[in-house]
């Protein structure tokens, strides 16, 4: 018997010529069908269905990206991106097709790699195809970031990167975001990320499921975002049929990695029945949004690596529907449509069309729509703030990532900062010297920089299992190596840059300047070796500061004896001086017991660096007269004393002009710190516990989980059964429980914290020098956290340097924090920041879901957990209390007055979201993946150290405290070193600095970034306070870009956020979805005589010739 496939393909030419004639003739457009306000409502009740063929590519997460890209490792999970694509691009192309198939793709790493290595003929065959609208891009960046653990600056980078290849190579300009998978979506997403860049709705899988139930219930799984501090709007949409995902539906997924049976091959009444099953589908998605166009997402993670099979399902999925609906052998129930028009389609005209929909709802006479399905209740019910914490189930908290790899997400942070230092440096190079000097790049090309490597590591780890910390072990190290190597070839170029912009001659000297990427770590090898018993050489530090603003900085810089003690700063005029700047010399505790880590640290004085600009400083060894002065101290160096048992005070107090702190003297933990400027004081009781991390073992947890999960025992399309338990971190990720994992937090379900207890101690270390003061502390039974609490002349906070690990496990996994006490009645409000912008007001217990929320016992712990990008605070009307953070983390308030954030997890079980490995992280490493190995982890728990700035200040000054710090806490001092030996005698040009002078506190240069073509940049200038944080920072700013640089700048042109079209161009053609066209809200203030206005925290980019 002839199949189905074989009758319908001969009448198809036919079919498909008579609907296209019938859609053209009726609309002009199939794709955007505007109705005319007199014109009788067929076409209204016409659901257009848009078929999206695309495949989701992480670059990384089971495989390393070379792995996913060539298809190795195919043991771990069958992807092969470059063969995926391969097979596309021929798909896209058959001859024998009716259809305009079409295909979207957005991940850039993986593309340009493919089609930088595809023959010409091919390259023009893809050429041929983005032009006709067949291939097609959304997002277009380098990777799809993460959105809880990305700061803002590798956000604007990752997707500049990706916008540039587009552009230059293929003249492509990305009109949609498509943040299908990331796991919770931010503020700053929606709009610094999409607005600014050029975009007219962004799409995205996962929301909290109980939001997603309600949103389904009432039609509102589309609709208007607000969430830019302009108040504009942006049109949202989920994908995967609005049911929590970004796949087919169910039963529809025709690739060779899925198990549902493929439509090609079945007899005419089978094809049937599994049409109208689709129908039955398209109706319940239909009623899940307004208006009059659905989107099917077809595709999943490495999908279409066997194209063929794919697209000729979906021809036959088109044809069928549209055949046997229109020609009444099967019904189409619905009481809002009586047609279907269904066709291959894209993302970007999906959004034309919901647009369509949204000008004929207002256009059409009142009442014509059903009011729950009308379009302009978008305006009247929009999204605000963000949309975390995602869940997917009861139990099932994606709380966890927030710190998940504390080691990769300081690393990421240390990388992204050194890129945005280095771009500067390599303007700087472009201004300054002469094309003999400069490295050679390609003219207009997207990735001649020097720079490159790093800026690709960089986009690389932004990805949304990446920084989030969700990959694999071995993927994890592939991450940190990429950083690695770009930050060493970044450093080449750099400082060899640095030495001709600042040294008068080409001699040989300081030809060992390096950048010292590892002061966490208290290592820099250079100033070490120069520092040691018997070196006769002096030790040259160039600090560099990429921020906008001359800045005073205590810098520690790492020796290996005490004798290097003697710093001098470099006067360059017309008679160049080296003057003595304070400086006091420590012993480095190495707590975290760090092999080749410096013996002492010597800390000095580093005033009036200059904006976007370098001071140069000489460390040398005192005379011998001078270190017989300090023979009364021979264990410490100068000035320097210890607490002992003894004293009279019953407390620790360190004070700067600033502050002053009181410590307990048993235990060297912080009691009060009263801001001296403020006049106000907060006591405070300071903790670091943790909770144990839930798993299946009844032993350990009270209750079972028998209401775990939704229906039929699983989670959220994208919760993945494990194959058994045959590994011992599997235990329960086959059944009805929840371990908490990588990606999911979830104590047990005594929900308790567990304190450890401070050491009590006759003797707390404190280090009371000239320039620094210490007290230290130990937590715990075998002092397993560590703190130095330090205090810096001039500097309103308190750093917190903690040091954690090994982490033990023999009673089981644990989620470590950090927790404050405080008497401040916050009422269960706190605040947040988002990706280091906006700051968003929390209430617990609300996890700002659409609708009623859940109850809040389900997980009060981790349902009340949120991500700190940079900084979190409490306040009342009489005090504020806040931290900054130098990586990203978890933090919550769970009680009034409490503050606390996750600074470091170990767990020992895999949480059932895919990776399949618990989040282990030992010193020495793992065994091979399967089937070799089984991932096993060889060694200790790691150590990791970071660092907590707290800033207390007046009721309501959080804000204003917090922003403050989080620019030089993401922008520290860049320490460059360098030995010659004593006596050399070193020319330096004029002290090095960009700008004419300081912008204001509140204005920070985002980027600098030197251009291929000659003479020009990009610059990105930011407002970095919001509305109302402070009464005189959160005003507008105008800036005079004529009077920012000591060069003339001929030529300024505003550019969209990443740098790829005109910012005119852009909003001339933006759709205005909240707005009428030309609203003042939307429309930036323009360029008058190259001044510029900056609203709070906005950013705008230019491109600028400077001569």
């Amino acid at each position: 018997m002839m199949t189905t496939l074989g009758i319908i393909s001969r009448a198809l030419l036919l079919i498909i010529s008579v609907v296209s004639d019938r859609v053209t003739a009726t609309t002009g457009d199939p794709y955007c069908p505007l109705i005319p306000s007199n014109d009788d409502d067929h076409l209204e009740r016409t659901l257009n269905v848009h078929i999206c063929p695309h495949t989701h590519d992480d670059v990384g997460w089971l495989k390393t990206v070379d792995q996913y890209f060539y298809g190795f490792n195919n043991t771990i999970q069958q992807a092969h991106v470059a063969l995926i694509l391969d097979n596309v691009l021929n798909e896209l192309q058959d001859p024998y097709t009716t259809h305009n198939r079409t295909f979207l793709y957005v991940e850039m790493k993986f593309f340009s790699k493919w089609y930088s290595a595809l023959p010409s003929a091919q390259q023009k065959s893809l050429q041929d195809l983005i032009k006709k609208e067949q291939f097609s891009f959304a997002n277009g960046g380098w990777c799809m970031h993460d959105e809880a653990a990305t700061h803002y600056m590798g956000m604007i980078d990752q997707t500049t990167l990706g916008h540039q290849f587009l552009l230059k190579e293929l003249g492509v300009v990305p009109k949609v975001g498509w943040q299908i998978d990331p796991f919770g979506h931010s503020a700053t997403q929606g709009g610094l990320l999409t607005s600014s860049v050029g975009f007219d709705a962004l799409y995205f899988g996962r929301i909290h499921y109980v939001d997603l139930q309600n949103r389904q219930a009432a039609a509102e799984c589309e609709g208007l975002w607000k969430s830019a501090p302009d108040n504009s709007s942006v049109f949202w949409g989920l994908t995967g049929s609005y049911g929590g995902n970004y796949g087919a539906p169910d039963g529809f997924c025709f690739d060779a990695l899925c198990a549902d049976d493929p439509l090609v091959g079945l007899e005419k009444d089978a094809l049937k029945e599994r049409i109208k099953l689709f129908t039955n589908a398209l109706g319940v998605q239909a009623n899940r949004t307004k208006g009059n166009n659905i989107m099917m997402t077809m595709g999943m993670d490495f999908q279409y690596s066997q194209a063929r099979k794919n697209f000729q399902n979906l021809d036959l999925l088109i044809d069928s529907t549209q055949q046997l609906l229109d020609n009444g052998e099967i019904e189409f129930w619905s009481d809002r449509f009586d047609n279907v028009n269904i066709f291959y389609s894209t993302p970007e005209r999906y959004t034309q069309c919901k647009y369509a929909d949204l000008v004929n709802a207002k256009t059409s006479e009142e009442g014509s729509f059903l009011s729950k399905y009308n379009p302009v209740k978008w305006n009247a019910s929009p999204k605000t703030k963000d949309w975390f914490p995602y869940a997917d189930c009861d139990h099932c908290y994606w709380t966890g990532y927030f710190t998940s790899r504390q080691g990769l997400k300081r690393m990421e942070r240390v990388g992204s900062s050194f890129l945005h230092a280095a771009r500067q440096i390599e303007s700087m190079a472009k201004l300054s010297l002469s094309r003999e000097q400069r490295t050679r790049v390609a003219a207009d090309s997207w990735n001649a920089s020097p720079l490159y490597e790093l800026d690709d590591a960089m986009g690389v780890v932004q990805h949304h299992d990446g920084v989030s910390g969700t990959s694999k072990q071995h993927v994890a190290y592939d991450y940190a190596k990429r950083i690695a190597g770009g930050m060493n070839k970044a450093n080449s170029f750099v400082t060899d840059a640095l030495r001709k912009i600042l040294l008068s001659s080409n001699d040989d000297v300081l030809d060992n300047l390096t950048y010292c990427n590892l002061l966490n770590e208290t290592i820099c090898t250079v100033s070490q070796e120069a520092s040691r018993e018997g070196s006769k050489e002096d030790i040259y530090v160039i600090v560099y500061n990429a921020l906008a603003k001359e800045r005073d900085e205590v810098v520690s810089l790492p020796i290996d004896s005490s004798t290097h003690s003697h710093v001098e700063k470099l006067l360059v005029g017309e008679h160049s001086d080296w003057v003595p700047v304070t400086s006091s010399v420590l012993p480095n505790a190495n707590y975290a017991q760090v092999t080749g880590a410096a013996s002492y640290i010597v800390y000095f004085e580093a005033k009036n660096i200059p904006p976007l600009g370098a001071l140069v400083f000489r460390v040398s060894r005192r005379s011998e007269g001078e270190m017989l002065s300090l023979a009364s101290f021979p264990a410490f160096p100068r000035n320097l004393r210890r607490s002992v048992e003894n004293d009279i005070d019953d407390e620790i107090v360190m004070s700067n002009d600033m502050l002053s702190v009181k410590f307990a003297r048993s235990t060297g933990v912080i009691t009060s710190i009263t801001n001296l400027r403020d006049g106000i004081t907060v006591k405070v009781q300071q903790q670091y516990g943790f909770y144990k991390s839930a798993f299946k073992d009844t032993s350990m947890n009270l209750v079972q989980d028998g209401d775990n999960f939704k229906g039929d025992g699983k989670c959220l399309p994208g919760y993945t059964d494990a194959e058994g338990d045959e590994y011992p971190w599997l235990i329960g990720s086959a059944e009805r429980w929840q371990n908490s994992g990588a990606y999911i937090f979830r104590p047990t379900s005594d929900q308790q914290l567990h304190t450890l207890r401070p050491k009590q101690t006759k003797s707390v270390v404190f280090y009371n020098s000239e320039l620094v003061k210490e007290v230290h502390s130990v937590f715990g039974q075998g002092g397993w956290i560590k703190q130095i609490a330090r205090l810096y002349p001039g500097e309103n906070f308190v750093d917190i340097e903690y040091v954690v690990g090994p982490v033990p496990i023999d009673d089981g996994g644990k989620e470590v924090v950090s927790k404050w006490a405080t008497s401040i009645a916050n009422e269960g409000h706190f605040f947040t920041d988002s990706n280091g912008r906006e700051f968003q007001k929390r209430k617990r217990g609300d996890h700002n879901v659409f609708g009623p929320d859940q109850p809040n016992s389900d997980e009060p712990i981790s349902g009340n957990y949120y991500p700190v990008t940079a900084a979190i605070f409490i306040e009342d009307d009489v005090y504020s209390f806040g931290c900054t953070v130098d990586r990203s983390q978890g933090g919550s308030s769970l009680a009034d007055g409490a503050l606390e954030l996750m600074i470091q997890r170990r767990t020992l079980y895999d949480d059932a979201r895919g990776v399949g490995e618990p989040l282990n992280e030992t010193d020495i490493g793992i065994t091979p993946n399967q089937p070799f190995g089984n991932a096993e982890r060889l060694g200790e728990g790691v150590i990791v150290k970071g660092h907590h700035r707290i800033i207390v200040g007046k009721g309501g000054s959080g804000a204003s405290k917090m922003r403050g710090a989080m620019d030089s806490t993401f922008s520290q001092p860049h320490v460059f070193v360098a030995s010659a030996p004593s006596g050399t005698a070193i020319t330096f040009r004029p002290t090095l600095s960009m700008l004419q002078s300081s912008l204001p506190d509140n204005i920070m240069v985002i980027s600098f970034i030197a251009l291929a073509e000659e003479h020009t940049y990009l610059i990105r200038l930011g407002h970095q306070y919001g509305p109302d944080e402070d009464k005189d920072l959160s005003r507008q700013v105008e800036i005079d870009l004529h009077k920012l640089f000591k060069k003339t700048i001929t030529s300024v042109r505003e550019k969209t956020l990443s740098g790829n079209q005109l910012r005119d161009d852009w909003e001339t053609r933006r759709l205005q979805w909240g707005c009428k066209k030309g609203d003042e809200s939307l429309s930036p203030d323009g360029l008058i005589d190259g001044r510029v206005v900056l609203k709070p925290l906005e950013i705008r980019t230019f491109e600028i010739v400077i001569m």
